[in-house]
Order: C-alpha cells, then sequence, then structure tokens
C-alpha cells in the first residue's frame, strides 16, 4: 500500500458512513461542468468536470464503419491535430430501437444520432492523477445484440468514480446486422470478420483501454469487464476470444446469460442468406452491401427477422470466437480470470409486463401456460409449484410463472457454468449473487426485474427514481452493490464490509449473496426449485409464446 493511501475496505466503509444521506446522489447535477483537457495518443481531448468526476465522451477507439470498412473488423482511428471535443456522447450504433418502454426506464434511454461512427467510448475518473493507477471498470451496454449504447442517465459513471475510486469506461459498438452477420460462408477472403465484428469492437476499445488509460488515472493491468443482458453476454464470448486474453482481468456477467450458449457460425447462415436477399444483393458480390444506405441495412435486416429467422449473434467462427466459454477449451482460456454472475430475482417480470392481466393469473392458466410451453405434465408441474412454494407459501400463481421463466432463461445457465468453473482444477474463484431490491411501481408488481440492477451498479439511483423509488434504502443497496464490484475490480473478491461473508461459489455450499438494503449470503437458494426447473427449456424462436396472456 502506498504511504498515504487507505486500505480498499477502509476506504469503502468510511466513505458509505459520509455518504448513507442523499447529498452523495443529490445536487451535484447543478454544478457548472467545468472544462478540462488530457493527451491520449491520438491528440488533446476536452472533458469536462462535474458530478464530482472527469468526464470525457464520444472518444473514438475505431475509425468509422461506414462504407468500404462496414462489416469488416474495426480500423485504426487517424490522428487529430487540434483539441477535440470530449464533452458529448458520440452516435449509437444503427438501430430500430434506442430504449425500453414507459416512464420506469426513462434513466435508460438514450437519445443521440445514429450513425456508423459509433465505434466510440467514455471515460469518467475522478482526477486525471497518472499516477494513481486506480483499476478501470469497463461496462458493456445491454440491448441484447441487437440495440442500446453506453450514454444515457442511469449509465453516466461519474458517482461509480467517485464512489469506488475506481476509472469507469462505457461503450457504443456495432449491433444487429452492422456488428453480427455471419458472411463467411458466402465470402470468408473479405468478409471474415462480419460474424463478430461487433465483439471485435470491443476488443479494439480494450485495446485502446491498454494504450491510453493511463492518462486518465487508470491501470492498464487491472481491468474489469462488467456488463447487463447482452452486455454480460459479450461478456461469456469475450471469454473464449484468443485475442482478447490478456485485455481484461476480472469480469462481470450482470444477467448475461445468452453469451454461454454461442453457436458454431453455420447456425446463422439461413438468417444471413434472407438478410443478403432482402438487400437485394448479389451474394457473388457483397460489397455492393458496404454502400447501401444505412436505414435500407436495418429495413433489410427486420425483414429478414420477420421470415422467422433469429436476428444477428455472435458465432463461433474458429477464427475470433473459438468455442463456447465453459467447455474445457474454453476454461483453460480464462483460468485466470475470477467471475462474478448474477442476476435479478424476478428477471422475466420484464418481459411479462407487455399484458398486465399476467401478474392476475389463475392456477389454472399459470398451469396450461407451464404445460404448454414447457412441454411437460401435469405431475411435474405439480412438483414444480410445491418446490417454489416450499421456499415462499405466498407465492401466487403469477409468480411461480415469473420464477419458473426467470430461473429458466437466466439464473439456471449462470449457476451452471458457476458449477462448471467452479469444479474444474486451477480455475480462479466464481462468486454468485441474487439482486433482490423490490421496485415499488405498481404496487410492487414487477419485484426485481431484469434490468434493475444497472442504475444500483452505477450510482445512478436519483435518475432512475422514477423506477427505485425514493428513500435512503435505496441508496444503501446501491453503496452494497457498488462496494461489491469495485472490491471485485480491485481485488477479484467481492467482500466488503458493508455485507457478511461473501465465499466463493463451490457445489456444496452453493454460496449466493442476497444483495438489498440488508444483504445476505444464502446456502443454495431455491436450490430445490432451480433442481425441479433444470431439464425445462424455452425455445428461443417461440419465446413469446411463455409471455402472451391467454384467457
Amino acid at each position: 500500500m502506498k504511504a498515504g493511501q487507505q486500505s480498499r475496505r477502509g476506504f469503502l466503509s468510511t466513505l458509505a458512513v459520509g455518504l448513507a444521506a442523499p447529498v452523495f446522489f443529490r445536487g451535484t447535477m447543478s454544478m457548472a461542468a467545468q472544462s478540462t483537457t488530457v493527451e491520449i495518443r491520438n491528440g488533446v481531448l476536452r472533458g469536462s468536470f462535474a458530478k464530482g468526476a472527469v468526464s470525457f465522451k464520444g472518444i473514438p477507439y475505431a475509425a468509422s464503419t461506414a462504407g468500404a470498412n462496414r462489416f469488416n473488423a474495426p480500423q485504426p482511428v487517424q490522428d487529430w491535430a487540434d483539441e477535440r471535443d470530449a464533452t458529448k456522447y458520440g452516435s449509437l450504433s444503427p438501430q430500430i430501437n434506442t430504449g425500453m418502454s414507459g416512464p420506469v426506464f426513462g434513466w435508460y434511454n438514450q437519445n443521440e444520432p445514429l450513425g456508423e461512427d459509433c465505434c466510440v467510448l467514455n471515460v469518467f475518473t475522478p482526477d486525471l492523477d497518472r499516477n494513481a493507477n486506480r483499476p478501470v471498470m469497463f461496462y458493456i451496454h445491454g440491448g441484447g445484440y441487437i440495440n442500446g449504447g453506453g450514454g444515457g442517465a442511469g449509465l453516466d459513471g461519474s458517482n461509480l468514480a467517485r464512489y469506488g475510486e475506481v476509472v469507469v469506461v462505457t461503450i457504443n459498438h456495432r449491433l444487429n446486422a452492422f456488428g453480427y452477420t455471419n458472411l463467411s460462408h458466402l465470402d470468408a477472403e473479405r468478409f471474415g470478420d462480419a460474424a463478430n465484428a461487433g465483439n471485435l469492437d470491443i476488443v479494439a476499445a480494450l485495446e485502446w483501454i491498454r494504450d491510453n488509460i493511463a492518462a486518465f488515472g487508470g491501470d492498464p493491468g487491472s481491468v474489469t469487464v462488467f456488463g447487463q443482458s447482452g452486455g454480460g453476454s459479450k461478456i461469456m464470448t469475450l471469454l473464449a476470444m484468443p485475442k482478447a486474453q490478456g485485455l481484461f482481468h476480472r469480469a462481470i456477467s450482470m444477467s448475461g446469460a445468452a453469451g454461454l450458449n454461442v453457436d458454431p457460425a453455420a447456425a446463422m447462415e439461413p438468417y444471413a442468406n434472407a438478410f443478403i436477399k432482402e438487400l437485394g444483393v448479389d451474394p457473388k458480390n457483397l460489397a455492393a452491401a458496404q454502400q447501401i444506405p444505412m436505414q435500407a441495412v436495418l429495413d433489410a435486416r427486420n425483414r429478414a427477422v420477420a421470415a422467422s429467422f433469429e436476428g444477428a449473434r455472435p458465432v463461433i467462427d474458429g477464427k475470433h470466437i473459438v468455442t463456447r466459454p465453459m467447455t474445457a477449451e474454453g476454461l483453460a482460456m480464462h483460468a485466470k480470470v475470477p467471475l462474478m454472475m448474477g442476476s435479478t430475482k424476478t428477471e422475466a417480470s420484464l418481459f411479462f409486463q407487455s399484458d398486465m392481466r399476467n401478474f392476475k393469473l389463475t392456477d389454472d392458466q399459470m398451469r396450461t401456460r407451464m404445460r404448454t410451453v414447457f412441454k411437460i405434465d401435469d405431475r411435474k408441474v405439480d412438483a414444480i409449484v410445491a418446490a417454489y412454494r416450499k421456499a415462499s407459501p405466498e407465492m401466487t400463481p403469477s409468480d411461480i410463472l415469473v420464477a419458473v421463466a426467470s430461473d429458466v432463461q437466466f439464473r439456471l445457465p449462470l449457476t451452471g457454468a458457476a458449477e462448471t468453473k467452479s469444479g474444474a482444477s486451477g480455475q480462479a474463484p466464481v462468486y454468485m449473487y441474487s439482486f433482490n431490491w423490490p421496485i415499488p411501481w405498481e404496487n410492487g408488481v414487477l419485484g426485481s426485474p431484469h434490468a434493475v440492477d444497472i442504475p444500483f451498479a452505477f450510482g445512478t439511483v436519483n435518475e432512475a427514481g422514477e423506477m427505485t423509488g425514493p428513500g435512503d434504502e435505496a441508496m444503501e443497496t446501491s453503496m452494497n452493490l457498488m462496494s461489491a464490484f469495485a472490491n471485485f475490480a480491485r481485488t477479484g473478491n467481492p467482500n466488503n464490509d458493508r455485507m457478511p461473508e461473501w465465499k466463493p461459489y463451490d457445489t456444496a455450499a452453493r454460496t449466493t449473496m442476497l444483495i438489498d438494503a440488508k444483504c445476505e449470503a444464502a446456502t443454495d437458494w431455491r436450490g430445490d426449485a432451480l433442481r425441479e426447473v433444470s431439464t425445462l427449456k424455452i425455445d428461443p424462436f417461440n419465446r413469446a409464446a411463455l409471455y402472451k396472456y391467454e384467457s
């Protein structure tokens, strides 16, 4: 420990006491932003100081992906001579929908323009002390592989940077048809990178961190990737990318179950063929697709998906992503990377929200949907209901359906991954959590839905107040989550003074930290229920049937 430095545990404990009042999250937005500059490899950036942290936004880490760069690996950024404005977020990847519906999720929405100059990142740091060597927390946004971005009120990294004494980086990168369209079977020589171009963008951003983050007070040798939903899934695929090895040192996957089941490239050929057909391009002249207007590309992608093909996503191409992360080959690649994984308690309630009648199901309606979607008989339904009510007798029929959908789609795959990594020899530890803060909207009907943990992780519960609700308990929960994440980013161990001892996951105790205003380290949490649904599957091509209300 350097002279004058507090221990990490002591720092967080002291800071938490001083920030228990709302003043930590409130009152800082009115501070006048002050200009500041930093020099990186490509030139000088002009950022701003506000909310107690320094921020630089819209920094290009790769060149525009338009024209000849479309569907190809990211290209280097050209240097600039004059001071570059870095006070505003940059372009979002072309996409159809940039946010989630309703005022409850207003904090998630982003209003930046769409464009193929979308390979940009944002840096938030307590100060520009080049000798600080702060851990770097690199966030990958959600939205599946289809939409989203690294800006917006909820992803402002100022509070997390200041509270955790870390450097926070958020990014935009190519998505949907622009980032994940497998064209290798049509022209491997020229378009062999197209299938995983979005992930290659993320690698390019990690390389930017390696080369530039010291100027912002960050330690390139201590980088933690963390991300929610699609971002957490992308992190799972990064674990199996040779080119990403050594660029990050710890990983946190928040509800990122989909990335565990990345498929071979051939699985996406039907979609790619339909997409090229909708573009009106000769498959033998794919270069023509690089000149088609951005909106026309999006429209063609939507028509291809409407033809019952699953949309773009990463694939095992044997070149950039070489395996699934929890295979023997994958485990060998990330053996030294400590891993934290978790989900929210009622992930699936967000998707049932499309029809609020889903939260008033009768017992018969719940059982009918279970039989239909999971193709199980009455005896199996009875066993599942009994297992969930054993732990929580008060569960309604809707509660049970939400819990089963949440566990099958999110918690079960992540728990399986934890068991695989923790059970293999020579692996770094794995930590499991469940985020259990219930949002008060509509009398708490959603419980702890998918994406609820994002503003708690960033310390932006004020900005997300319509979702999180007011009061000190929301802030306490946020500080609990930030403390765990910041400690994990610093040491690979999330333990801190704000919660009970958090042991690594193993198949003996199956320790899960239940994160709320008051945290609990649970042994084999909901284990009987999880084992009862362990054989259930959700058809990715017919997932809507699970969430569709039937009278």
